[in-house]
């Protein structure tokens, strides 16, 4: 027990030595995939148990280890009403994505004979070949309760692929802000507390990752490597992280000279345990709030890949849509009005939420 808290302590804590120890069996379950077990485990697991043990260690254990600080902060963000509109919103679209599937059509069940049928209560008109006459009729369709969004020009139901695409969308958004915000923290932090040619180091390339063009590098990117959604993900959080390096490390500038990171040192605690126990949890509050923010800008970004034709050809998502509603809007202008509705209130109810966040954790805003 004395041997395996020293290791802890070596490591920074408990929690980077839990976080160590589930990188190495990830590593050996890599290697026992590559070389022993054709495909022991799906690619893409190993990104989400990374991601998801990254969220739980380094985000959810903080809030729940400072539960009086966070209920603080929680009171005054409640206070902030558009805030709690845009949680509620989100709330219930991560709600949709989850258990929607499990009540709606399969999002790429093909069916012409009920193409182009408009959302419930409207009333298109369609031209229709009689075999009889030989001629174009004009009929009258009218939406169904079977199809309460409609069908797009191949008889897709509408309310299937909207909730694939939020389900998309949202998943895109939090892994790739996610990978983008540990990349920034720990790079931006460890450039603050290091200083000198580290510093110098890091804010260089940090500078000439900024100076290119975010969604072209992007859409350059894809476009080399294929459009996967998995790697659609990491591409987004690895060009994404520019900004909260800056930020985090602007932050960290004023953390390290603070008595408790002095008197850290002079006890002897390691560089990481510095980092991990001192730094970034004192440097969350405008983690959060960037990452709540950066949210928006990722689902967007991942639309407009979709958009022009460079998203994962193998799922539904509001890009997708968009796209094939183009074509269609003197006919069929649900296919492209509704994903382009609900894109915009999820990206809206983020911004609310991230103001409201970044006024809660402002203590000179009087909320």
């Amino acid at each position: 027990m004395k041997q395996l808290l020293r290791v802890a302590h070596r490591v920074g804590g408990l929690r980077n030595m839990a976080f160590l120890a589930i990188l190495a069996v990830l590593a050996v379950l890599g290697l026992l995939d590559l070389y022993v077990v054709d495909r022991l485990i799906p690619p893409s697991s190993y990104l989400y148990v990374f991601l998801a043990a990254t969220a739980i260690l380094y985000g959810a254990y903080p809030l729940w280890a400072a539960r009086r600080l966070t209920g603080y902060y929680w009171r005054r963000t409640s206070k902030h009403r558009l805030a709690l509109v845009g949680l509620v919103f989100i709330g219930i679209l991560i709600l949709i994505a989850t258990i929607g599937p499990f009540f709606t059509h399969d999002p790429t069940r093909v069916d012409f004979k009920e193409k182009n049928l408009p959302p419930v209560g409207f009333i298109t008109q369609q031209s229709v070949f009689d075999m009889s006459t030989g001629r174009l009729t004009t009929r009258d369709v009218y939406g169904t309760t079977e199809h309460p969004l409609g069908t797009d020009d191949k008889g897709r139901d509408m309310l299937a692929m909207l909730v694939s695409g939020a389900r998309v969308s949202l998943q895109v958004g939090f892994l790739a802000t996610l990978v983008a915000i540990l990349i920034g923290a720990v790079l931006g932090v460890t450039s603050a507390y290091a200083g000198g040619w580290v510093d110098n180091v890091l804010m260089r390339f940090t500078d000439v990752m900024m100076t290119f063009p975010f969604f072209l590098l992007l859409v350059f990117i894809v476009f080399l490597f294929g459009p996967s959604l998995n790697f659609i993900i990491l591409a987004i959080g690895l060009t994404g992280w520019t900004g909260v390096a800056r930020l985090v490390r602007s932050e960290t500038l004023s953390l390290r000279t603070r008595d408790f990171v002095i008197a850290s040192k002079a006890l002897g605690a390691s560089g990481a345990r510095i980092i991990f126990r001192h730094l970034i949890p004192n440097v969350m509050s405008p983690i959060i709030v960037i990452a709540t923010l950066s949210i928006p800008g990722v689902i967007l970004a991942e639309a407009a890949l979709s958009f022009i034709g460079l998203g994962d050809p193998s799922v539904t998502s509001w890009g997708i849509i968009l796209n094939a509603g183009q074509s269609s809007l003197d006919t069929a202008w649900w296919v492209a009005v509704v994903p382009g509705i609900l894109l915009f209130l999820t990206v809206l109810a983020f911004n609310f939420l991230g103001d409201g966040l970044r006024d809660a954790f402002d203590p000179r805003s009087q909320i």
